[in-house]
């Protein structure tokens, strides 16, 4: 009769169940290996229970797939070494799997790779809390357990307070040592590796654990207080220095050794009462201090480390970026000299020339090394052009297609239109402008203004100039308070001139009189024609007797004047003049002072002096500035 073979590629054969089984079996031992060594310690009633750290450690490691080897384990141990009835053995089992079952799930919620977490701070007290939910879950069935079946006479409160202070003691002492071998087996340990420090603290962590638990003591409670604190001193030491496995692999030594110690009657515990919860109470405390102390000096590591490694990087690429903005700099040096742009960068807080490219010092006509270092309002022709560009650049910050006059090297005038943007340069601020040449545009833009606002005829300023000009000059005055004359000029008998001689000759009469009022005028007043044989003079700072004076020396030069006509004939014209004085504070007194309203007043001083006989100057009062009425004057 022939077997089927074996079907090893069931999913009941896989690598994965074998691992789980193996999983399952090992715990189970090990579960079963600490039952084993209690129950012979304590034959009655354990004070401890360290198989509750390996059901925690199951639980965490492999969830619920881990517990049926506890399961089966704790109630083999249960009803078999321990000697209890199978129905309290079934139940005190449940209890050891639902605690540390349940821990977990709440603890997965919060940290879902639970291995790490006791490398923090939250890991660690999260870990503190669930330990506690564990235990204490699995003391009440215990305690039921204890109080209805192993032990009657105990009450329920004392075996619950024994059964959750030894299982807790155990899960916070063994759990993390069991949870870092196991997550970190296939890494080298530190503490057996010979480092000298590492030893140092071993060997005073065991000599003193030995010396308070293994020496007896004529003075328990004070050594007890002094113990304690030299235990956890080098603990504390070991847990900021050293890998978190070798930090909690000591911590289970000191476990064992004090249980040990209290066990064979020896140390401080003994003459003191309650031994057991006494020495449970300062593990638990002694526990919790190395987690935190080790899980908050693996932040701290964790912390340099990222600011090391962010450091390293950081200078790296400083470096990179230094060296590209080297390579960039000198590539943007390259292209600006060779650009065909003029280009110039100046230092605005010191109006310094930087740099300049060959362009800039073609287009200026000054050598490249002489720009550099110089002063940029040697080139504007005019200071006031170069204040109100920085004014501009202040304001506004950057500059669009802004005209200016430049001064070329030999002196003529250069107009550009300037663009500029700010920007930094080894931390300090620049200024990069780049120029456009509109000379020649800007030529035949003046041109074209000359020959709009001079008078074709008498090369004087034509009568939109004049007044546009006027009230400038005007608003001007009232602002800096300057005194202005207003001088209204009209030929005497020009229309009988043109009857007599011609149209000809009327506009040589014109011209010569025009030619002699620029000629003594100042370089500042202003001459306009307003109008046929009308002429207007705005004289600026003058005050009522250069005003008078002025007026009558124009009016003598016009009469002075022999115009000849190509027949040998004369033609002696003569002007009427009507003159009004503004005075800053008369001015003040119009709300917008304009010049057609002075107009009209020296226009009442020409109608009088036209009547009073012609060939003289006539002064309106400064009152009439006000007066609104504009009568006509005659020829």
């Amino acid at each position: 009769m022939q077997t089927a073979p074996l079907n090893t590629s069931s999913p009941w054969f896989s690598t994965r169940t074998v691992l789980l089984v193996q999983a399952n079996m090992l715990v189970g031992l090990l579960y079963l290996l600490f039952v084993a060594l209690i129950a012979l310690a304590f034959p009655e009633f354990s004070p401890i229970w360290p198989s509750a750290a390996v059901a925690m450690f199951a639980a965490l490691m492999g969830g619920w797939r881990w517990l049926p080897g506890i399961a089966i384990a704790s109630w083999v141990g249960n009803d078999l070494v321990m000697a209890w009835s199978t129905m309290w053995s079934l139940w005190i089992t449940l209890g050891n799997i639902l605690g540390p079952l349940m821990s977990t799930l709440v603890l997965r919620r919060f940290i879902p790779e639970v291995s790490f977490a006791l490398e923090t701070g939250r890991g660690v007290a999260l870990f503190g809390l669930l330990a506690v939910l564990s235990s204490a879950i699995s003391a009440g069935f215990g305690a039921l357990a204890t109080t209805l079946d192993i032990r009657p006479d105990t009450s329920f409160n004392d075996a619950f307070f024994s059964w959750i202070i030894s299982d807790l003691t155990a899960v916070l002492m063994l759990t993390p040592a069991f949870v870092l071998w196991w997550k970190d087996s296939r890494e080298p340990c530190q503490l057996l590796r010979g480092d000298p420090e590492m030893w140092l603290a071993a060997s005073t962590l065991i000599f003193m654990t030995s010396i308070l638990f293994f020496i007896p003591s004529t003075d328990a409670t004070s050594l007890l207080r002094t113990g304690t604190f030299l235990i956890l001193l080098p603990l504390v030491w070991v847990a900021l220095r050293f890998p978190q496995r070798s930090t909690f692999t000591l911590m289970s030594v000191v476990f064992v050794l004090s249980m040990l110690g209290t066990w064979m009657g020896k140390g401080v515990l003994t003459e003191l009462a309650h031994p057991y919860t006494r020495l449970q109470i300062i593990l638990i405390s002694m526990s919790l201090i190395t987690l935190l102390v080790s899980a908050m000096s693996l932040e701290r590591r964790r912390v340099l480390n990222v600011l090391s490694l962010s450091y390293a990087t950081l200078e790296e690429h400083v470096k990179e970026r230094t060296q590209q903005l080297s390579d960039n700099l000198n590539y943007l040096e390259m292209l600006l000299d060779n650009v065909p742009v003029p280009m110039v960068i100046t230092r605005p807080d010191q109006s310094v020339v930087i740099y300049a490219n060959l362009a800039a010092a073609d287009y200026g006509g000054y050598p490249l090394d002489r720009m550099i270092g110089s002063s940029s309002m040697t080139y504007f022709h005019r200071l006031e052009d170069f204040q109100a560009l920085e004014q501009k650049l202040q304001t506004e910050g950057s500059l669009n297609s802004h005209e200016v006059a430049l001064r070329h090297r030999d002196g003529h005038t250069l107009w550009a239109r300037l663009s500029a943007v700010p920007s930094r340069y080894n931390d300090i601020p620049i200024m990069m402008f780049a120029f456009q040449d509109i000379s020649q545009a800007k030529q035949r833009e003046l041109d074209l203004e000359q020959l709009v606002n001079t008078d074709t005829l008498t090369q004087v300023a034509t009568r939109r100039h004049f007044m546009q000009r006027g009230n400038e000059v005007l608003l001007t005055a009232q602002r800096s308070e300057h005194k202005l004359a207003l001088l209204i000029l009209d030929l005497d008998h020009f229309k009988a001139i043109n009857d007599t001689y011609g149209h000809p000759a009327g506009d040589l009469v014109l011209r010569s009189v025009a030619e002699a009022f620029r000629a003594s005028l100042r370089p500042g007043d202003l001459c306009g024609r307003l109008g046929g044989e009308e002429f207007g003079v705005i004289l600026i700072n003058t005050d009522s007797e250069a005003a008078q004076s002025s007026a009558e020396r124009l009016r003598q030069l016009v009469n002075d004047l022999c115009i000849e006509l190509d027949g040998g004939e004369c033609i002696q014209p003569s002007v009427s003049i009507g003159g009004v004085l503004l005075l800053p504070s008369r001015m003040a007194l119009l709300a917008n002072p304009s010049l057609d309203e002075a107009i009209a007043i020296a226009d009442q001083a020409l109608y009088r002096a036209k009547n009073t006989g012609r060939n003289r100057v006539v002064f309106a009062p400064p009152l009439a500035f006000h007066s609104n009425s504009t009568p006509s004057k005659q020829d």
